[in-house]
Protein backbone atom coordinates (compact mmCIF):
# COMPACT_ATOMS: atom_id res chain seq x y z
CA UNK A 1 0.00 0.00 0.00
CA UNK A 2 1.25 3.41 -0.35
CA UNK A 3 -0.16 6.81 -1.51
CA UNK A 4 -0.61 6.38 -5.28
CA UNK A 5 1.19 8.96 -7.08
CA UNK A 6 -1.57 9.18 -9.39
CA UNK A 7 -3.33 11.09 -6.71
CA UNK A 8 -2.92 14.78 -7.34
CA UNK A 9 -2.36 16.78 -3.90
CA UNK A 10 -0.67 19.63 -3.17
CA UNK A 11 2.06 19.84 -0.47
CA UNK A 12 -0.07 21.06 2.04
CA UNK A 13 -2.91 18.51 0.90
CA UNK A 14 -0.48 15.80 1.10
CA UNK A 15 0.31 16.63 4.44
CA UNK A 16 -3.15 17.24 5.73
CA UNK A 17 -3.40 13.65 4.35
CA UNK A 18 -0.60 12.11 7.06
CA UNK A 19 -2.28 13.70 9.56
CA UNK A 20 -5.09 11.85 9.05
CA UNK A 21 -3.49 8.83 8.49
CA UNK A 22 -1.10 9.50 11.62
CA UNK A 23 -4.17 9.72 13.50
CA UNK A 24 -5.84 6.63 12.26
CA UNK A 25 -2.58 4.85 14.00
CA UNK A 26 -2.88 6.14 17.27
CA UNK A 27 -6.42 5.80 17.73
CA UNK A 28 -6.17 2.74 19.00
CA UNK A 29 -3.62 3.54 21.93
CA UNK A 30 -1.49 1.41 20.54
CA UNK A 31 0.81 1.34 17.43
CA UNK A 32 2.04 -1.96 15.54
CA UNK A 33 5.53 -2.72 13.49
CA UNK A 34 3.69 -2.72 9.88
CA UNK A 35 1.87 0.73 10.73
CA UNK A 36 5.41 1.87 11.28
CA UNK A 37 6.44 0.82 8.39
CA UNK A 38 3.17 1.85 6.31
CA UNK A 39 3.48 5.49 7.62
CA UNK A 40 7.38 5.30 6.28
CA UNK A 41 6.41 4.48 3.17
CA UNK A 42 3.31 6.98 2.93
CA UNK A 43 5.86 9.59 3.85
CA UNK A 44 8.02 9.06 1.20
CA UNK A 45 5.65 8.61 -1.77
CA UNK A 46 3.94 11.66 -0.36
CA UNK A 47 7.37 13.22 -0.31
CA UNK A 48 7.04 14.65 2.71
CA UNK A 49 10.23 15.77 4.08
CA UNK A 50 11.47 14.84 7.47
CA UNK A 51 11.62 18.57 8.56
CA UNK A 52 7.98 19.35 7.29
CA UNK A 53 7.06 15.87 9.02
CA UNK A 54 6.17 18.75 12.37
CA UNK A 55 3.66 20.13 10.33
CA UNK A 56 0.80 17.37 11.25
CA UNK A 57 1.45 18.39 14.88
CA UNK A 58 0.17 21.99 14.63
CA UNK A 59 -3.34 20.94 12.48
CA UNK A 60 -6.48 19.64 14.19
CA UNK A 61 -8.17 17.28 11.81
CA UNK A 62 -11.08 19.72 11.32
CA UNK A 63 -8.09 21.42 9.73
CA UNK A 64 -6.87 18.50 7.72
CA UNK A 65 -10.31 17.74 6.18
CA UNK A 66 -11.20 21.18 5.54
CA UNK A 67 -7.70 20.75 3.35
CA UNK A 68 -8.99 18.06 1.25
CA UNK A 69 -12.80 19.20 0.58
CA UNK A 70 -12.00 20.85 -2.32
CA UNK A 71 -10.71 17.63 -4.01
CA UNK A 72 -12.62 16.48 -7.11
CA UNK A 73 -15.14 12.93 -6.05
CA UNK A 74 -12.45 10.51 -7.70
CA UNK A 75 -9.19 12.27 -5.92
CA UNK A 76 -11.65 11.77 -2.39
CA UNK A 77 -12.17 8.15 -3.33
CA UNK A 78 -8.49 7.52 -3.75
CA UNK A 79 -7.86 9.49 -0.45
CA UNK A 80 -10.29 7.10 1.72
CA UNK A 81 -9.03 4.37 0.14
CA UNK A 82 -5.45 4.68 1.25
CA UNK A 83 -6.72 5.95 4.39
CA UNK A 84 -8.72 2.34 4.70
CA UNK A 85 -5.26 0.67 3.80
CA UNK A 86 -3.96 2.47 6.71
CA UNK A 87 -6.90 1.00 9.38
CA UNK A 88 -5.89 -2.61 7.75
CA UNK A 89 -2.56 -2.68 7.67
CA UNK A 90 -2.28 -4.66 11.46
CA UNK A 91 -5.51 -6.98 10.55
CA UNK A 92 -7.10 -5.46 13.58
CA UNK A 93 -9.59 -2.76 13.32
CA UNK A 94 -10.21 -1.60 16.95
CA UNK A 95 -13.92 0.35 17.48
CA UNK A 96 -12.08 3.65 17.59
CA UNK A 97 -10.58 3.55 14.27
CA UNK A 98 -13.21 2.24 12.77
CA UNK A 99 -15.37 5.47 13.79
CA UNK A 100 -12.61 7.89 13.16
CA UNK A 101 -12.52 6.49 9.13
CA UNK A 102 -16.23 6.54 9.29
CA UNK A 103 -15.90 10.46 10.63
CA UNK A 104 -13.45 10.91 8.03
CA UNK A 105 -15.42 9.01 5.23
CA UNK A 106 -19.08 11.07 6.02
CA UNK A 107 -17.19 14.44 6.03
CA UNK A 108 -15.78 13.94 3.03
CA UNK A 109 -18.34 11.94 0.59
CA UNK A 110 -20.95 13.32 -1.57
CA UNK A 111 -23.74 11.95 -0.31
CA UNK A 112 -23.06 12.88 3.40
CA UNK A 113 -20.78 16.05 3.61
CA UNK A 114 -23.32 18.20 3.42
CA UNK A 115 -25.22 16.62 6.71
CA UNK A 116 -21.68 15.57 8.52
CA UNK A 117 -18.72 17.88 9.75
CA UNK A 118 -15.83 17.27 12.79
CA UNK A 119 -15.43 19.89 14.47
CA UNK A 120 -12.05 19.98 16.76
CA UNK A 121 -12.23 21.37 20.14
CA UNK A 122 -9.28 22.90 22.45
CA UNK A 123 -8.76 22.87 26.09
CA UNK A 124 -11.53 20.78 27.22
CA UNK A 125 -10.99 19.08 30.85
CA UNK A 126 -14.42 17.83 30.92
CA UNK A 127 -14.90 13.85 30.46
CA UNK A 128 -15.83 12.87 26.54
CA UNK A 129 -16.52 9.02 25.78
CA UNK A 130 -16.47 7.81 22.22
CA UNK A 131 -19.00 5.56 22.99
CA UNK A 132 -21.90 7.61 24.08
CA UNK A 133 -23.26 9.79 21.36
CA UNK A 134 -25.20 12.73 22.34
CA UNK A 135 -28.57 14.71 20.31
CA UNK A 136 -28.36 18.31 21.23
CA UNK A 137 -30.69 21.15 19.50
CA UNK A 138 -30.21 25.01 19.13
CA UNK A 139 -33.54 24.89 18.14
CA UNK A 140 -36.59 23.01 18.65
CA UNK A 141 -36.74 20.23 15.81
CA UNK A 142 -40.42 18.81 15.65
CA UNK A 143 -39.55 15.89 12.98
CA UNK A 144 -36.53 14.67 15.55
CA UNK A 145 -38.85 14.74 18.33
CA UNK A 146 -41.06 12.76 16.72
CA UNK A 147 -39.13 10.16 15.75
CA UNK A 148 -37.03 9.52 18.97
CA UNK A 149 -40.16 10.16 21.26
CA UNK A 150 -41.88 7.31 19.23
CA UNK A 151 -41.21 4.30 21.38
CA UNK A 152 -40.87 2.01 18.45
CA UNK A 153 -38.43 4.49 16.51
CA UNK A 154 -36.37 4.66 19.17
CA UNK A 155 -35.98 0.91 20.19
CA UNK A 156 -35.12 1.14 16.78
CA UNK A 157 -32.59 3.12 16.59
CA UNK A 158 -31.01 3.02 20.14
CA UNK A 159 -31.22 -0.74 19.13
CA UNK A 160 -28.89 0.05 15.62
CA UNK A 161 -26.61 2.25 17.38
CA UNK A 162 -26.27 -0.10 20.16
CA UNK A 163 -24.92 -2.78 17.79
CA UNK A 164 -22.14 -0.24 16.77
CA UNK A 165 -21.04 0.42 20.70
CA UNK A 166 -22.68 3.66 21.03
CA UNK A 167 -25.02 4.89 23.63
CA UNK A 168 -27.33 7.33 22.64
CA UNK A 169 -28.33 9.97 25.30
CA UNK A 170 -31.54 11.90 24.81
CA UNK A 171 -32.03 14.29 27.55
CA UNK A 172 -35.86 13.91 27.54
CA UNK A 173 -35.80 9.90 28.22
CA UNK A 174 -32.93 10.52 30.61
CA UNK A 175 -34.72 13.26 32.47
CA UNK A 176 -37.88 10.39 32.68
CA UNK A 177 -35.30 7.40 34.09
CA UNK A 178 -33.92 9.76 36.74
CA UNK A 179 -37.18 10.84 37.91
CA UNK A 180 -38.54 7.32 37.84
CA UNK A 181 -35.68 5.79 39.37
CA UNK A 182 -35.39 8.05 42.30
CA UNK A 183 -38.68 9.45 42.40
CA UNK A 184 -40.87 6.60 42.37
CA UNK A 185 -43.83 7.92 43.83
CA UNK A 186 -43.77 10.27 40.98
CA UNK A 187 -44.36 13.35 43.61
CA UNK A 188 -44.96 16.16 41.39
CA UNK A 189 -42.85 18.36 44.46
CA UNK A 190 -40.61 15.41 44.98
CA UNK A 191 -37.61 16.03 46.93
CA UNK A 192 -35.04 13.73 44.77
CA UNK A 193 -32.96 12.88 48.39
CA UNK A 194 -31.65 9.63 47.28
CA UNK A 195 -30.18 10.95 44.05
CA UNK A 196 -28.79 14.43 45.29
CA UNK A 197 -27.31 12.54 48.18
CA UNK A 198 -25.72 10.28 45.71
CA UNK A 199 -24.81 13.79 44.27
CA UNK A 200 -23.16 14.50 46.90
CA UNK A 201 -21.05 11.58 46.69
CA UNK A 202 -19.57 11.75 43.12
CA UNK A 203 -19.39 15.24 42.49
CA UNK A 204 -18.87 18.43 43.82
CA UNK A 205 -21.72 20.20 45.87
CA UNK A 206 -21.46 23.83 43.82
CA UNK A 207 -25.34 25.12 44.16
CA UNK A 208 -26.46 24.13 47.28
CA UNK A 209 -29.74 25.88 46.45
CA UNK A 210 -30.16 24.39 42.84
CA UNK A 211 -29.02 21.19 44.30
CA UNK A 212 -31.78 21.28 47.35
CA UNK A 213 -34.85 21.38 44.41
CA UNK A 214 -34.01 18.89 42.09
CA UNK A 215 -37.41 18.47 40.66
CA UNK A 216 -37.25 22.10 39.75
CA UNK A 217 -33.76 22.02 38.30
CA UNK A 218 -34.69 18.91 36.07
CA UNK A 219 -38.01 19.96 35.47
CA UNK A 220 -36.44 23.33 33.46
CA UNK A 221 -33.37 21.16 31.91
CA UNK A 222 -34.05 20.68 28.38
CA UNK A 223 -32.41 20.06 25.08
CA UNK A 224 -31.65 23.70 24.18
CA UNK A 225 -30.30 24.29 27.69
CA UNK A 226 -28.53 21.42 27.65
CA UNK A 227 -26.77 22.20 24.42
CA UNK A 228 -25.20 25.38 26.08
CA UNK A 229 -23.94 23.03 28.57
CA UNK A 230 -21.87 20.81 26.51
CA UNK A 231 -20.79 24.04 24.63
CA UNK A 232 -19.20 25.35 28.16
CA UNK A 233 -17.82 22.14 29.24
CA UNK A 234 -15.60 21.75 25.65
CA UNK A 235 -14.83 25.03 25.09
CA UNK A 236 -17.01 25.15 22.29
CA UNK A 237 -18.60 28.74 20.67
CA UNK A 238 -22.04 28.71 19.99
CA UNK A 239 -22.97 28.30 16.60
CA UNK A 240 -19.29 26.38 16.04
CA UNK A 241 -21.33 23.62 15.22
CA UNK A 242 -23.51 24.68 11.90
CA UNK A 243 -26.68 22.33 12.60
CA UNK A 244 -30.21 22.95 14.03
CA UNK A 245 -30.84 19.92 15.22
CA UNK A 246 -27.62 17.13 15.78
CA UNK A 247 -26.35 14.11 17.51
CA UNK A 248 -22.53 14.59 18.37
CA UNK A 249 -19.65 11.63 18.94
CA UNK A 250 -16.16 11.85 20.08
CA UNK A 251 -13.83 10.30 17.20
CA UNK A 252 -10.36 11.57 18.30
CA UNK A 253 -8.40 12.88 20.72
CA UNK A 254 -4.35 14.39 20.49
CA UNK A 255 -2.40 17.12 21.16
CA UNK A 256 -1.79 19.77 19.05
CA UNK A 257 1.40 22.12 19.29
CA UNK A 258 0.70 26.03 19.51
CA UNK A 259 2.87 28.54 18.15
CA UNK A 260 4.10 29.29 21.42
CA UNK A 261 5.22 25.37 21.72
CA UNK A 262 2.52 24.67 24.39
CA UNK A 263 0.92 21.05 23.72
CA UNK A 264 -3.05 21.79 23.95
CA UNK A 265 -5.34 18.50 24.25
CA UNK A 266 -8.06 18.96 21.20
CA UNK A 267 -10.93 16.51 20.85
CA UNK A 268 -12.62 15.60 17.52
CA UNK A 269 -16.47 15.41 17.09
CA UNK A 270 -18.26 14.54 14.39
CA UNK A 271 -21.36 16.33 14.21
CA UNK A 272 -24.82 14.91 12.05
CA UNK A 273 -27.69 16.91 10.87
CA UNK A 274 -30.56 15.15 11.70
CA UNK A 275 -32.87 17.86 11.53
CA UNK A 276 -34.89 15.88 8.49
CA UNK A 277 -34.44 12.45 7.04
CA UNK A 278 -34.14 11.96 10.95
CA UNK A 279 -34.04 7.59 10.33
CA UNK A 280 -32.64 7.58 7.23
CA UNK A 281 -29.06 9.92 8.30
CA UNK A 282 -28.71 7.43 11.58
CA UNK A 283 -28.98 4.02 9.80
CA UNK A 284 -26.67 5.77 7.30
CA UNK A 285 -24.17 6.63 10.10
CA UNK A 286 -24.26 3.04 11.59
CA UNK A 287 -24.30 1.52 8.07
CA UNK A 288 -20.40 2.84 8.07
CA UNK A 289 -19.49 1.48 11.28
CA UNK A 290 -20.72 -2.33 10.66
CA UNK A 291 -17.79 -4.44 9.59
CA UNK A 292 -17.82 -7.67 7.57
CA UNK A 293 -16.82 -10.23 9.78
CA UNK A 294 -14.80 -13.24 7.72
CA UNK A 295 -15.54 -15.56 10.42
CA UNK A 296 -17.97 -18.56 10.84
CA UNK A 297 -19.68 -19.13 13.96
CA UNK A 298 -19.89 -22.79 13.91
CA UNK A 299 -21.92 -23.15 17.32
CA UNK A 300 -25.72 -23.63 18.37
CA UNK A 301 -28.23 -22.67 15.46
CA UNK A 302 -25.42 -21.96 13.09
CA UNK A 303 -24.41 -25.64 13.06
CA UNK A 304 -27.70 -26.79 12.86
CA UNK A 305 -28.24 -24.63 9.62
CA UNK A 306 -24.60 -25.64 8.54
CA UNK A 307 -24.85 -29.15 8.90
CA UNK A 308 -28.61 -28.78 7.20
CA UNK A 309 -26.73 -27.41 4.13
CA UNK A 310 -24.15 -30.50 4.03
CA UNK A 311 -24.60 -33.18 2.16
CA UNK A 312 -25.30 -34.93 5.29
CA UNK A 313 -28.14 -32.83 6.64
CA UNK A 314 -30.90 -35.10 7.95
CA UNK A 315 -34.24 -33.04 8.73
CA UNK A 316 -37.60 -34.07 10.02
CA UNK A 317 -40.07 -33.93 6.74
CA UNK A 318 -43.42 -33.38 6.48
CA UNK A 319 -45.79 -36.51 5.02
CA UNK A 320 -47.73 -35.45 1.51
CA UNK A 321 -49.91 -37.68 0.14
CA UNK A 322 -49.88 -36.57 -3.34
CA UNK A 323 -52.48 -36.64 -5.84
CA UNK A 324 -52.08 -39.80 -7.31
CA UNK A 325 -52.24 -41.61 -3.74
CA UNK A 326 -48.25 -41.81 -3.55
CA UNK A 327 -46.35 -40.88 -0.38
CA UNK A 328 -43.51 -38.51 -0.28
CA UNK A 329 -41.25 -36.71 2.13
CA UNK A 330 -41.80 -32.94 1.49
CA UNK A 331 -38.73 -31.80 3.11
CA UNK A 332 -36.54 -34.22 1.62
CA UNK A 333 -36.63 -32.74 -1.85
CA UNK A 334 -40.46 -34.49 -2.55
CA UNK A 335 -38.74 -37.93 -2.70
CA UNK A 336 -41.29 -40.88 -2.93
CA UNK A 337 -41.87 -43.61 -0.35
CA UNK A 338 -41.61 -47.14 -1.71
CA UNK A 339 -43.62 -49.58 0.09
CA UNK A 340 -43.92 -53.50 -1.18
CA UNK A 341 -48.10 -53.82 -1.75
CA UNK A 342 -48.26 -50.25 -1.69
CA UNK A 343 -52.18 -50.00 -1.39
CA UNK A 344 -52.11 -52.05 1.60
CA UNK A 345 -49.18 -50.89 2.92
CA UNK A 346 -49.88 -47.12 2.35
CA UNK A 347 -53.68 -47.76 3.69
CA UNK A 348 -52.21 -49.76 6.83
CA UNK A 349 -50.06 -46.75 7.71
CA UNK A 350 -52.44 -44.16 7.66
CA UNK A 351 -54.90 -46.15 9.91
CA UNK A 352 -52.35 -46.13 12.31
CA UNK A 353 -51.92 -42.47 11.69
CA UNK A 354 -55.36 -41.91 12.54
CA UNK A 355 -55.09 -44.18 16.02
CA UNK A 356 -52.17 -42.35 17.09
CA UNK A 357 -49.59 -42.94 19.99
CA UNK A 358 -52.38 -44.83 21.23
CA UNK A 359 -52.78 -47.25 18.55
CA UNK A 360 -54.60 -50.48 17.63
CA UNK A 361 -54.68 -53.17 19.51
CA UNK A 362 -54.03 -56.98 18.53
CA UNK A 363 -57.42 -57.92 20.24
CA UNK A 364 -59.25 -55.10 18.00
CA UNK A 365 -57.43 -56.72 14.85
CA UNK A 366 -58.61 -60.06 15.57
CA UNK A 367 -62.31 -59.08 16.10
CA UNK A 368 -62.37 -57.07 13.40
CA UNK A 369 -60.71 -60.04 10.88
CA UNK A 370 -63.22 -62.43 12.86
CA UNK A 371 -66.57 -60.12 11.66
CA UNK A 372 -65.37 -60.34 7.81
CA UNK A 373 -64.63 -64.40 7.65
CA UNK A 374 -68.16 -64.60 9.69
CA UNK A 375 -71.81 -65.56 7.71
CA UNK A 376 -73.01 -62.40 9.06
CA UNK A 377 -70.75 -60.23 6.34
CA UNK A 378 -71.56 -62.80 3.57
CA UNK A 379 -75.09 -61.63 2.95
CA UNK A 380 -73.67 -58.08 2.60
CA UNK A 381 -71.49 -59.42 0.45
CA UNK A 382 -73.89 -60.71 -1.92
CA UNK A 383 -72.70 -60.04 -5.66
CA UNK A 384 -76.22 -59.15 -6.70
CA UNK A 385 -76.95 -56.97 -3.60
CA UNK A 386 -73.40 -55.54 -2.88
CA UNK A 387 -73.41 -52.05 -1.37
CA UNK A 388 -69.97 -50.73 0.07
CA UNK A 389 -71.91 -47.71 1.50
CA UNK A 390 -74.70 -50.35 3.22
CA UNK A 391 -71.24 -52.17 4.76
CA UNK A 392 -70.13 -49.22 5.68
CA UNK A 393 -72.90 -47.98 7.58
CA UNK A 394 -73.80 -51.52 9.25
CA UNK A 395 -70.35 -51.54 10.32
CA UNK A 396 -70.54 -47.90 12.27
CA UNK A 397 -74.33 -49.21 13.70
CA UNK A 398 -71.89 -51.83 15.93
CA UNK A 399 -70.71 -48.53 17.68
CA UNK A 400 -67.79 -50.92 18.52
CA UNK A 401 -64.06 -50.20 18.42
CA UNK A 402 -63.24 -53.27 15.96
CA UNK A 403 -66.53 -52.24 13.66
CA UNK A 404 -64.84 -49.11 13.34
CA UNK A 405 -61.60 -50.24 11.93
CA UNK A 406 -63.04 -52.12 9.53
CA UNK A 407 -64.76 -48.76 8.21
CA UNK A 408 -61.76 -46.89 8.68
CA UNK A 409 -59.76 -49.37 6.83
CA UNK A 410 -62.64 -48.92 4.09
CA UNK A 411 -62.52 -45.35 4.10
CA UNK A 412 -58.79 -44.93 3.28
CA UNK A 413 -58.51 -47.95 0.95
CA UNK A 414 -61.37 -46.54 -1.21
CA UNK A 415 -59.16 -43.51 -1.05
CA UNK A 416 -55.65 -44.69 -2.19
CA UNK A 417 -56.27 -47.57 -4.10
CA UNK A 418 -57.57 -47.89 -7.96
CA UNK A 419 -59.59 -51.21 -7.11
CA UNK A 420 -63.38 -50.49 -7.62
CA UNK A 421 -65.54 -50.39 -4.44
CA UNK A 422 -68.62 -51.32 -5.96
CA UNK A 423 -67.89 -55.18 -6.56
CA UNK A 424 -68.41 -57.50 -2.93
CA UNK A 425 -64.26 -58.57 -4.14
CA UNK A 426 -63.31 -55.07 -2.69
CA UNK A 427 -63.71 -56.21 0.66
CA UNK A 428 -61.28 -59.10 0.23
CA UNK A 429 -58.55 -56.40 0.35
CA UNK A 430 -59.56 -54.95 3.78
CA UNK A 431 -59.40 -58.66 5.26
CA UNK A 432 -55.83 -59.25 3.92
CA UNK A 433 -54.65 -55.77 5.67
CA UNK A 434 -56.15 -56.76 8.65
CA UNK A 435 -54.54 -60.51 8.22
CA UNK A 436 -51.16 -59.65 6.81
CA UNK A 437 -51.00 -56.37 8.90
CA UNK A 438 -47.26 -58.04 10.56
CA UNK A 439 -45.71 -57.72 7.02
CA UNK A 440 -47.46 -54.50 6.25
CA UNK A 441 -45.44 -53.46 9.36
CA UNK A 442 -42.38 -54.75 7.85
CA UNK A 443 -42.96 -53.05 4.61
CA UNK A 444 -43.32 -49.99 5.78
CA UNK A 445 -40.37 -49.69 7.82
CA UNK A 446 -38.28 -50.92 5.16
CA UNK A 447 -39.94 -48.17 2.69
CA UNK A 448 -38.49 -45.50 5.64
CA UNK A 449 -35.30 -47.30 5.83
CA UNK A 450 -34.32 -46.40 2.40
CA UNK A 451 -34.61 -43.17 2.71
CA UNK A 452 -31.74 -41.21 3.09
CA UNK A 453 -31.02 -37.94 6.12
CA UNK A 454 -34.80 -38.68 7.67
CA UNK A 455 -34.21 -37.26 10.74
CA UNK A 456 -35.97 -39.08 13.86
CA UNK A 457 -37.09 -41.62 11.65
CA UNK A 458 -38.32 -44.08 14.59
CA UNK A 459 -40.96 -41.41 14.91
CA UNK A 460 -42.35 -42.39 11.48
CA UNK A 461 -42.08 -45.74 11.20
CA UNK A 462 -44.54 -48.40 12.73
CA UNK A 463 -44.29 -50.10 16.25
CA UNK A 464 -45.36 -52.90 17.99
CA UNK A 465 -45.91 -52.31 21.42
CA UNK A 466 -45.23 -55.84 23.66
CA UNK A 467 -46.76 -54.94 26.74
CA UNK A 468 -50.23 -53.41 25.29
CA UNK A 469 -50.04 -55.99 22.35
CA UNK A 470 -50.89 -52.98 20.00
CA UNK A 471 -49.57 -51.42 16.53
CA UNK A 472 -49.02 -47.91 16.81
CA UNK A 473 -47.11 -45.15 14.78
CA UNK A 474 -45.68 -41.84 16.62
CA UNK A 475 -45.54 -39.39 13.75
CA UNK A 476 -48.48 -36.81 15.10
CA UNK A 477 -50.75 -36.23 12.47
CA UNK A 478 -49.90 -32.42 11.84
CA UNK A 479 -46.92 -32.95 9.66
CA UNK A 480 -49.22 -34.98 7.29
CA UNK A 481 -50.18 -33.49 3.94
CA UNK A 482 -52.64 -34.01 1.09
CA UNK A 483 -52.18 -32.44 -2.02
CA UNK A 484 -55.53 -30.50 -4.02
CA UNK A 485 -55.61 -29.46 -6.87
CA UNK A 486 -51.66 -28.72 -6.35
CA UNK A 487 -52.35 -27.32 -2.90
CA UNK A 488 -51.07 -29.25 0.19
CA UNK A 489 -53.95 -29.48 2.55
CA UNK A 490 -53.23 -30.65 6.38
CA UNK A 491 -54.79 -34.43 6.38
CA UNK A 492 -56.87 -33.24 9.11
CA UNK A 493 -58.96 -30.89 6.99
CA UNK A 494 -59.32 -33.48 4.14
CA UNK A 495 -63.03 -35.05 3.63
CA UNK A 496 -61.11 -38.54 3.87
CA UNK A 497 -59.60 -37.47 7.32
CA UNK A 498 -62.89 -36.21 9.05
CA UNK A 499 -64.87 -39.38 7.79
CA UNK A 500 -62.80 -41.28 10.17
CA UNK A 501 -63.83 -42.42 13.29
CA UNK A 502 -62.54 -43.58 16.47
Amino acid sequence: MGCDLKISLTDIQKRALFKIAVDLVKADKQIHRDEVTLLDRLQRTCGIEAGDLEFIHYISLQQALACLQVLTEQTKRDVLAVLGSVVGVDNDIDNRENLLLAAVRLSLEESSRDWCTVVSSSDIEAECLSEQIVYLERSEQSEVSSVLNDKYDYLLLTKALGDVGLQLFYLPNVVAQLEQQWNPTGEQNGDFDFLRRSMEFIVPVGDRARLADLNSTLSKMDIKTFYKVVCARYNMEIGTIPYDGFLMVKVGENYILEDDGRLVKTVDFLCIDISRSVKQRILHFVHQLERTVDLINYQGYYRLLYDYLSSEAKIVSSVVIDSRGDIRLADLNNELLRFESAPQAKSFYLLLLKYGRAGVSQECFDKALGYLNNVEIEQLLDSDHFSVESVKQSLLNYKSDWANLIYNLVVIYEHLSTKDSGKSSFMNYISKIIQHRSTLKNYVNTGFAEVHNLANREQYTVKFDKSSKSYYVELPASLVYVEQQQRLTPIAEHNMWRKLVK
